[in-house]
């Protein structure tokens, strides 16, 4: 089996996510979609207004500073997560990673500031995703913390403190929406 594969027992398609109900998604991607494509532009677009003021244009000039606000792009897109009962793929500008939550052997931070959880399944495959993903969108941490309960029920996460600790963040991150929202701090 290929990494990224599912074994029989999940449907598959040849739409790709088409065959497995896709339950959650980061709903911030879209705008951090679009801040990309818009700092790109931006840059491009100074660019070219100050070569053109300063009467250096030029055509293989105008190629370079298109090249390099493709570049910016590139490097700005932000991946996009989903998941679905068993299952979290993390899309990124190549290719994607999956991996399936209910088979998870192991569950661990990565980085100091911009902080990932690393996951792996049973099958070998990895994903890294971004925590404040998590944090963000209910739903699909609903999905990852669903899959990693059944594998830690099945034996094959014995050591899951990552996703304690980022349990708690996000409940209390949501009493606190839900205490402002009525008011009461």
């Amino acid at each position: 089996m290929r990494g990224g594969d599912f074994p029989d027992t999940v449907p598959r398609s040849p739409a790709g996510d088409a065959g497995r109900a896709v339950r959650a998604h980061d709903r911030g991607w879209p705008a951090r979609l679009h801040t990309a494509y818009a700092a790109a532009a931006s840059v491009l677009a100074l660019a070219l207004v100050l070569d053109g003021w300063d009467g250096t244009l030029t055509a293989w000039r105008a190629l370079a500073w298109t090249g390099l606000a493709a570049l910016l792009l590139c490097v700005l897109l932000p991946p996009r997560t989903t998941a679905g009962t068993g299952w979290l793929r993390v899309r990124g500008l190549a290719r994607g990673h999956r991996v399936r939550t209910d088979l998870l052997v192991a569950a661990v931070f990565d980085g100091r500031v911009d902080r990932r959880l690393l996951l792996r399944d049973a099958l070998g495959n990895r994903v890294a995703v971004e925590v404040a993903v998590l944090l963000d969108n209910p739903f699909l941490w609903h999905e990852v913390d669903a899959g990693a309960r059944r594998s830690r029920a099945a034996g094959l996460l014995p050591h899951a403190a990552a996703l304690r600790e980022l349990a708690e963040r996000i409940d209390a991150a949501e009493a606190r929406r839900l205490l402002s929202a009525a008011g009461i701090s």
